[in-house]
């Protein structure tokens, strides 16, 4: 199993504004705002429903997955439920916006 390759869409996402995020002191939430409104006001929609399909696959195979989940968003998890809580989360606050 390959993250990179079955979840480019996670792996772009996650990479590209999770890592920072301790340094600009944003929450989790905050990222996800951000990201969510960079993509409406480019009105990329579909990049949105992307990230959440990807997101729902996600979660249905964590067990697989949860280690580099982590890694690509900066995040330390003890385990695969620790993970699963945390995209959890990031799936209701896609859902919300």
């Amino acid at each position: 199993m390959n993250f990179i390759k079955d979840f480019p869409n996670l792996f772009q996402f996650f990479g590209g504004y999770f890592p920072d995020s301790d340094l600009d002191n944003l929450t989790d939430e905050d990222i996800v705002s951000k990201y969510v409104l960079q993509h409406f006001l480019n009105n990329d929609y579909k990049k949105i429903e992307e990230l959440i399909v990807d997101i729902e696959r996600l979660i249905n195979g964590i067990d697989s997955y949860w280690v580099e989940v982590g890694d690509e968003a900066n995040r330390y998890f003890e385990n695969s439920q620790d993970a699963l809580r945390w995209l959890n989360m990031i799936k209701v606050e896609l859902d919300k916006l």
